[in-house]
């Protein structure tokens, strides 16, 4: 196909939309079109959504609404839709309401946007052209690795099982395959991701199976794995063997455990007890060397209380969280949680948060003060800035490194740790 056409992208909400966002970017140069900057006289502006909470779609809807003015003013001709937002809502009533956009795309049907897209601006059927090579829209020293789509848990507060659909997993071979394609732009670290990590397999092997995933994955010549997305009720002790005996595999987890009382676990429909948490988490500190996590609390679930939130207090002053996220409870429509009792009211769910996560800057202060004069490894991102294998990208705090004038971006070097600024360390070149 001769003809080309430019196009921008706009990736709203998580690390897996953006994974989605990049398969449909390669998806589009098959097919002729230029990826540009936007704002640059593009013919075609994509846009990626997220529809897991309000604020989520409110953040959708003020862009696809300044997007349409950018339409309407002739900056672009084409604007294209996909993702969470599409699924979360009937088709119609979208066109109703934006009636300007030229082409929705659910999460089910985004791999048909050559096709659509193609005879939208084209006005001709798609053919492949000549092999082109995959843009990545992270920098090359890491990739997220999705290895998997959907979610069967049905939390009680949760829509992602209705936007995106029953739990599938991707074959050893196809990840394989999409791990080697990262190594060979040069990624140093592989972010593996999903809905639900650790559901990995259980359709394709009658078990949750992600050691058996990670084994393979430490095959791979790659510096560092990184696990994200756990969930709690599936860490068992052959999942912990293989982070602490695999040396590629970070002794970090990112496992949001939402809350841990009983009352409220039960309520949220989490498929484990506190004790059973507690259990873990036990395990995680005690055989795993310098075990680093993240988790997220939801803040203000119907019947929460103020003796609830002691208990999230207490359990980060027992079991050290090294990046804390704070969400107060979004009540959506579609879900169990919004039709039951014991609403709280705003104003208290933003006390509550500003009350657990004052508490957590502390214990963060205070064991930052304990690691001045350590050493570590960093993974340098370039701007002064470093991560080790306590910090992922995009969520996590940061290193800042004094010095570093002259290091490439994506080489690993040994730093020492010299102050604190915020949730970030400062470190010189060790």
């Amino acid at each position: 196909m001769s003809q080309k056409a430019s196009f921008s992208v706009i990736s709203l909400g998580c690390a897996r939309t953006l994974v989605d966002t990049e398969k449909m970017v390669d998806q589009l140069t098959h097919a002729g079109f230029q990826l540009t900057a936007e704002g640059s006289g593009e013919k075609v502006t994509l846009l990626n959504t997220c529809s897991f909470i309000q604020a989520a779609i409110d953040e959708t809807e003020d862009n696809i609404r300044m997007l349409i003015g950018r339409k309407l003013d002739g900056q672009i001709k084409y604007l294209v839709v996909a993702g969470c937002y599409v699924s979360r809502f009937k088709e119609k009533d979208l066109v109703a309401k934006f009636p300007e956009v030229d082409l929705w795309l659910s999460t089910k049907n985004e791999h048909e946007i050559q096709e659509k897209l193609s005879h939208l601006v084209f006005e001709k059927k798609y053919q492949p052209i000549e092999k082109k090579g995959y843009i990545k829209l992270t920098p090359s020293h890491f990739a997220y690795l999705k290895i998997s789509e959907g979610c069967n848990n049905w939390c009680t507060f949760c829509t992602i099982p209705k936007i995106r659909g029953e739990h599938t997993s991707k074959p050893i071979p196809e990840i394989v395959k999409e791990s080697s394609l990262q190594l060979s732009f040069g990624a140093k670290e592989l972010i593996v991701i999903a809905e639900d990590t650790t559901a990995w397999g259980e359709d394709l092997y009658d078990k949750p199976s992600l050691p058996l995933l990670l084994k393979e994955l430490c095959t791979l010549p790659v510096d560092w794995i990184r696990n994200m997305y756990i969930y709690p009720s599936r860490v068992d002790d052959e999942l912990i063997d293989v982070i602490k005996n695999e040396p590629k595999i970070c002794n970090y987890m990112d496992m949001p455990v939402q809350h841990v009382s009983d009352f409220l676990l039960d309520r949220m429909r989490r498929r484990h007890d506190k004790a059973f948490l507690t259990g873990v988490m036990d395990k995680l500190f005690e055989r795993i060397p310098d075990f680093t996590w993240r988790t997220t609390f939801i803040l203000g679930f119907p019947g929460e209380t103020e003796d609830h939130v002691d208990e999230l207090i207490d359990f980060i002053e027992k079991y050290p969280v090294t990046q804390l996220g704070c969400f107060p409870y979004s009540e959506e429509r579609e879900t169990r949680s919004a039709r039951m009792d014991g609403k709280v009211a705003p104003d208290i769910i933003q006390d509550r948060i500003k009350r657990v996560m004052k508490r957590q800057y502390e214990l963060v202060q205070a064991r930052h003060i304990g690691m001045l004069g350590k050493k570590l490894t960093v993974l340098y991102e370039g701007n002064g800035l470093a991560r080790s294998y306590r910090e992922a990208p995009d969520v996590d705090g940061r290193i800042i490194v004094k010095g570093a004038e002259g290091l490439s971006s994506g080489s690993f070097v040994d730093v020492t740790l010299t102050g604190t600024k915020g949730y970030d360390l400062l470190a010189e070149l060790a």
